[in-house]
């Protein structure tokens, strides 16, 4: 009887010494499956601001290229167009599209490290309104007055963002989170840019709230339309 009283006992320890073994090996796969779906919802964070910087560069140069297809290398008052210009320092004639240079957070080695090159253009005139560029006598395109530009602005959010502003106000939305945008014509780029033509580069750059850093880059070539 004795005996009996000692194997159950036995048992009953070697069932409790299972349970705790089991319990653990509970608990390291609870544990190693949290981690597991925490690190699947930091790759489908990272996965979406990813894929919004690559729309929004998409979309950002569909609408600068869209304005800046109709406009052209032209002279107006004596002042050549376009004006490339760098952080905001217009100066001269073109002075009304200066403004406080946006902040950089590119440091020197950085992809996107670098001065904005911003840009002053003109558009045909449409005195008409019939969305057709206005001709003189001669069969000469007329060109608008208003001064157009691009730049990039920090807005009190902290937020870089590419804007298109007339005259220098009427500012329209573009993109947000550009760290640099940089027009070139074939003077600027040292001869890399086609005669006529404008390029154009932006580099975006988001930060999330882990501190991890995102970056996307658009680039293109425009052919703009001759005097």
């Amino acid at each position: 009887m004795k005996h009996l009283l000692l194997r159950r006992t036995a048992n009953a320890g070697f069932t409790v010494v299972e349970l705790l073994i089991g319990a653990t090996i509970l608990l390291l796969l609870v544990g190693s499956l949290a981690e597991t779906l925490s690190s699947l919802r930091r790759g489908t964070t990272y996965a979406t601001i990813d894929g919004d910087l690559q729309t929004e560069g998409q979309r950002a140069m569909r609408l600068v290229i869209s304005s800046l297809k109709p406009s052209g290398f032209t002279t107006l008052a004596l002042n050549p167009y376009p004006y490339i210009f760098q952080d905001g320092n217009a100066q001269g004639p073109y002075s009304g599209s200066a403004h406080a240079p946006a902040v950089h957070h590119a440091v020197a080695g950085d992809p996107d490290f670098g001065p904005n090159q911003e840009i002053v253009f003109l558009q045909p005139a449409d005195a008409d309104g019939d969305n057709r560029p206005d001709v003189d006598a001669g069969g000469n395109l007329v060109w608008s007055a208003s001064q157009h530009s691009f730049v990039v602005v920090t807005r009190s959010d902290g937020i870089n963002v590419l804007q298109h502003r007339i005259d220098g106000g009427s500012p329209r939305h573009i993109a947000a989170h550009v760290e640099r945008v940089s027009f070139d014509d074939n003077g600027t780029s040292g001869f890399q840019v086609p005669l006529r033509a404008v390029r154009i580069r932006i580099w975006f750059r988001q930060v999330d709230e882990r501190g991890a850093v995102h970056r996307a880059f658009n680039e293109a070539v425009v052919k703009l339309r001759n005097e």
